[in-house]
């Protein structure tokens, strides 16, 4: 959420507008430009997904003073970054009545904003991860997180992303989560995944993301998402628990991902995976939900350990039951 400071730099005319960023474009990378051409910024405000690690096409920069956001305002107009022409434009203070689009900082900053599964009516939850925060650079000034709190921002989501990438927090802690309808907003999907996933220790969830078009043509909710969890064993939980789960339009489909994890737009544009290899195929989108892998699809229980995997099944449908039974998202549309 934005500052006063950052409203005050606002009413002084320092803080600008940098639109039609790519997706991947990173805070260093802002950083790197603005060295570069000479400038000296005092921060720039970012939203870095957690799960894809992109941003949402644009942020702001704040500048130590008003004449150096007037002269960036006329000299950096149009500047490329990974050869794409930027937009710049000042920025005024908010008023309370102004209305902001679905990924604008301040619809994403507040707290949560969604009541009920498919609506979008306003609600006191905080969001998973906050996206949206302040990137300093490297500088030896800025205070890290507390251990024991989970660095939240730009800095957090880099810090996951690396984490995931590398391995350091093990395979297996991320979810696929399909079946879903089209996102309202991030903030509605956040609330949403957090309500089914209420009994386990969530730690990032990323955004919906659109189908392939030719999956989209076929019935059914075709939307998914990807969910990273504190632990393997917490992820397998939760698979076991969601997979299956009656939702408007149709069933959960939940499982470990696995491999390259595809990010919205992967074309750069906004709406989707850009070939059929970027989807997850390996879920098979169309197959019958099952409650337990382990488990045949007629609901017959296999030769061994018939009397472990009843009790498993049994578990599993009380959790499920119990989800359904708190989720008022299951009234939805």
């Amino acid at each position: 959420m934005d500052s006063p400071r950052s409203s005050d730099a606002a009413a002084e005319g320092r803080r600008l507008y940098m639109g039609n960023l790519l997706y991947s474009v990173k805070p260093g990378d802002v950083e790197q430009v603005l060295e570069q051409t000479g400038y000296q910024y005092d921060k720039i405000h970012i939203s870095v997904d957690p799960i894809s690690g992109r941003n949402p096409g644009y942020c702001f920069v704040e500048f130590l003073t008003k004449d150096e956001a007037d002269r960036a305002l006329t000299e950096l107009q149009g500047m490329t970054v990974f050869d794409r022409p930027v937009k710049l434009g000042p920025c005024h203070p908010k008023s309370n009545t102004r209305t902001t689009g679905a990924d604008s900082p301040r619809r994403e900053a507040r707290s949560g904003n969604a009541g009920t599964w498919g609506s979008s009516s306003p609600s006191t939850n905080k969001p998973t991860f906050q996206r949206w925060g302040d990137w300093n650079g490297e500088r030896s000034d800025r205070s890290p997180a507390p251990a024991s709190q989970t660095e939240q921002g730009p800095y957090g989501a880099i810090k996951h992303l690396s984490e995931m990438k590398n391995g350091e927090m093990g395979d297996g802690k991320r979810l696929y989560v399909g079946g879903l309808g089209k996102m309202i907003d991030q903030e509605t999907n956040d609330v949403e995944m957090r309500e089914i996933f209420a009994e386990f220790d969530v730690v990032a969830i990323g955004k919906r993301i659109t189908p392939h078009p030719a999956t989209r043509l076929k019935p059914g909710n075709h939307h998914y998402c990807f969910i990273d969890f504190s632990s393997e064993e917490e992820a397998q939980r939760a698979a076991a628990a969601t997979n299956g789960l009656p939702v408007p339009g149709g069933f959960l489909r939940v499982n470990v991902a696995r491999g390259k994890t595809p990010a919205r737009g992967d074309n750069e544009n906004g709406d989707g995976p850009s070939s059929n290899t970027d989807s997850p195929r390996r879920y098979d989108e169309n197959r019958r939900p099952r409650f337990n892998d382990r488990q045949r699809s007629d609901g017959d229980e296999t030769p061994t350990k018939g009397a472990n995997r009843q009790e498993d099944r049994e578990e599993r449908e009380a959790r499920q039951k119990a989800i359904m039974e708190r989720g008022t998202w299951r009234r939805g549309n």
